[in-house]
């Protein structure tokens, strides 16, 4: 929580938890506060929102077929290379491809990417510039530094390696003529539409200006790297579930850029991904056209072995149950190799578990023992008969894989001449729509920041402000409150000369002489049950105002017909002779309680009231011991007797003693605390100081209220003496 000032907590509030009305309360004193910092915070935030660039965004939706292997070759043929072309890889594995340079460098050329031109803007606004029509910006103001819709057509730049990420300086001279340099050089006039050579290795030109005379651009040609991060950076993949549908998103402050991006990106790994599997198709062709010719040269040599081999055994044909076992061994044969087949297309697609799997590797098991189940049956022929069939296997093998590298490669002459890529684009991108900066946000963040900081503002200089504020604060230190004085603004100044200062009878309507009205009538009733009809006023600390309460308390007590005696018993620095017109000389009570002049010598009258008024007279070196004589105790004894109230305008209480003994030879004492100033902790002293010479304040009166200082601003006036109402007279 926090406190009110003084430390204290009032009755309501025990201080064990936050009252939300009293904050509330000091809220809404100083809204105008809150509103200005909201005001400042929602100009800032708005500003600051204004400033980047707008973003686009552009997307492409495609489809990546997932094929499996589409060619029945066997691996010792074919090898790995269009095995591995089985199907489409994983999403992750694609997306480091469509990533990579494969992809993304021909997009930078196609593009002209690494072209960079960019024009000089306003320092931190520049943007805010570029983009709107900013109102009463001269164009002739800080020409350099363009406008919005201004910019040039780049048709050529050629950049040597060496001369990478060098700016030349371009400024507009006319529609169509510019001045370039280089920072070293001295600067060469261009043409547009004709090729500037600004160095060897560094050749541009510019086909179009769009731009007032004096805008100044910078060009150069960043390396392909810069080019593809900043294209990589700008470019998100993502797949949609498992769906093998993909959104290409590109984002930039181009909206053209982002559309032509995307869209490009896309192409660029749709052509790649056909190129890649026609190269395929078209290794393996050759690979098979290399191979046909050593396995047909394979047939021929079994054919002649096996010739001779019946010749010289005058063998011609295999016995009638070594053909049958022939016709089953090289069935067998052809079946197990259209496994092994099956087999090298499962794996690239199934984990060894898969059930489809699983039964083609039993049934391969199962070929395998049959055919050894028929080896060793070859094995009980005759060794002639063996021989003899294990030429003709030879043979009809041979011919067998002749067979199926032609039919593959008449399947792959088909396949190559119908080849379609397994990329298919769904939505290509016709638009960019713009994505952000979110410009609500800031200006919110920047409001929100405002209200925060004006209302931290407001509660920590409450927080701050130790004195008291209000009545309820002096109530709550046993102190009865007479009556509230509102602050006089006039006597902020000067106050002892202003007119102001004798406000009872220089300016009788204003409001603060009414407030005087009303502490005379509460005093009159206080005053006629005291002991005596003599009245202390003092402070805790001086300038509080003690001496303008006695003198104006003093006038409206005069003015209402009553006897009235002011006395200024501060013998130190008492100056309300100066509102009677006396000087320092003029006899007082100093003189009159040291014999050396009568009553009838220091009594000076108003004539304007009726008041009696008796000055300091020279200051004494010893004001407490004069205070403390028998004399002084009956001056004011006396006085009471011959007038219906005598006011004692005494010395701060925390300064000097003075107080404690005037105190005592009084009817009553007031307390004159200065609102906002005067702290719990004083008048708790003045309290103990008072009570230890047996005086008890009679109550207090808040001086010098300010409602706008206030910590409850004008709700506050309730603690107050009402300041909208003024008397009018005719």
């Amino acid at each position: 929580m926090i406190p009110k000032p003084g430390g204290a907590t009032s009755a309501e509030d025990d201080g064990s938890e936050i009252n939300i009305l009293d904050l509330l309360t000091q809220l809404l004193a100083r809204k105008w506060i809150i509103i200005g910092t909201t005001l400042v915070g929602l100009l800032i935030g708005g500003t600051a929102a204004q400033l980047p660039q707008d973003v686009y965004l552009a997307q492409s939706v495609i489809h990546i077929e997932q094929r499996g292997q589409s060619l029945d070759l066997p691996a010792e043929l074919i090898g790995t290379t269009l095995a591995g072309a089985a199907r489409a890889g994983r999403m992750e594995t694609e997306a480091h491809i469509i990533r990579s340079r494969l992809i993304l460098q021909p997009v930078v050329n196609q593009l002209d990417l690494d072209w960079q031109i960019e024009p000089e803007r306003f320092p931190y606004i520049g943007h805010l510039v570029e983009r709107r029509n900013i109102p009463g910006l001269p164009s002739g103001f800080m020409s350099q530094y363009v406008r919005k819709g201004e910019r040039l057509t780049l048709g050529l730049l050629e950049v040597d390696a060496p001369l990478l990420h060098k700016k030349a300086r371009i400024e507009v001279i006319d529609e169509t003529r510019f001045e370039v340099s280089f920072r070293e050089n001295d600067p060469v006039i261009g043409i547009v539409g004709q090729d500037v050579q600004l160095a060897p290795g560094y050749r541009f030109r510019i086909d179009a200006i769009r731009a007032a005379p004096g805008r100044v651009f910078h060009v150069w040609r960043e390396s392909s790297l810069r080019s593809i991060g900043r294209l990589r950076g700008g470019l998100k993949i993502r797949e949609r579930g498992r769906s093998a549908v993909v959104d290409f998103t590109f984002s930039s402050t181009s909206p053209k850029l982002s559309q032509k991006a995307v869209n490009t990106i896309v192409e660029t790994y749709q052509a790649q991904s056909l190129s890649r599997r026609s190269a395929e198709i078209d290794q393996s062709i050759i690979f098979l056209d290399e191979q046909l010719p050593q396995v047909r040269l394979d047939v021929a040599e079994a054919a002649e072995e096996l010739s001779q081999f019946r010749q010289e055994h005058d063998l011609s044909e295999l016995a009638s149950s070594s053909q049958t076992l022939l016709e089953r061994a090289v069935g067998l044969e052809a079946q197990l190799e259209e496994l092994r087949f099956k087999e090298e297309d499962l794996a690239q697609r199934l984990t060894a578990n898969h059930p489809e799997y699983k039964d083609l590797l039993l049934r391969k098991d199962r070929l395998e023992v049959r055919l050894a189940d028929l080896q060793e049956e070859a094995a009980d022929l005759p060794p002639l008969e063996q021989q003899l069939l294990g030429l003709s296997q030879k043979l009809e093998r041979t011919i067998e894989l002749e067979r199926q590298l032609v039919n593959r490669s008449e399947q792959l002459n088909i396949l190559k001449a119908s080849t379609v890529g397994n990329i298919r684009i769904l939505e290509p991108a016709e638009f960019a729509r713009r994505i952000g900066p979110d410009r609500r946000k800031p200006l919110l963040m920047g409001g929100g920041v405002g209200l925060l900081i004006g209302a931290l503002f407001i509660l920590l200089r409450n927080f701050f402000h130790r004195g008291i504020d209000d009545s309820r604060r002096i109530e709550q230190l046993g102190l009865s409150l007479f009556s509230t004085i509102n602050s006089v603004p006039e006597l902020r100044n000067n106050r002892k000369n202003n007119e102001f200062y004798n406000i009872a009878c220089n300016q009788p309507t204003h409001v603060v002489a009414e407030a005087f009205r009303g502490l005379r009538t509460g005093l009159q009733f206080s005053i006629a049950t005291a002991p005596k009809r003599s009245l202390m006023i003092t402070s805790p600390a001086p300038s509080m105002g003690k001496s303008f309460i006695s003198l104006n308390l003093a006038h409206v007590a005069a003015q209402a017909d009553m006897r009235v005696l002011l006395i200024d018993a501060d013998m130190r620095k008492g100056v309300l002779r100066k509102q009677f017109n006396l000087d320092k000389k003029h006899p007082g009570l100093s003189e009159c309680l040291t014999g050396k002049a009568s009553i009838d010598d220091v009594l000076v009258n108003d004539p304007r009231t009726g008041l009696d008024f008796i000055p300091t007279g020279p200051y004494p070196p010893n004001p407490a011991d004069i205070l403390s004589s028998d004399l002084f105790k009956s001056f004011l004894d006396d006085a009471a007797k011959h007038y219906d109230l005598v006011i004692v305008d005494s010395p701060p209480v925390l300064a000097v003693t003075d107080p404690n003994i005037i105190g005592q030879h009084v009817g009553m004492s007031l307390l004159v605390v200065q609102h906002l100033k005067t702290t719990e902790a004083e008048i708790r002293n003045v309290q103990s100081m008072l009570e230890q010479s047996g005086i008890t304040l009679s109550g207090a009166i808040l001086n010098q209220f300010d409602s706008s200082a206030s910590r409850y601003g004008s709700y506050g006036q309730k603690y107050g003496y009402y300041t909208g109402y003024n008397y009018k007279y005719d």
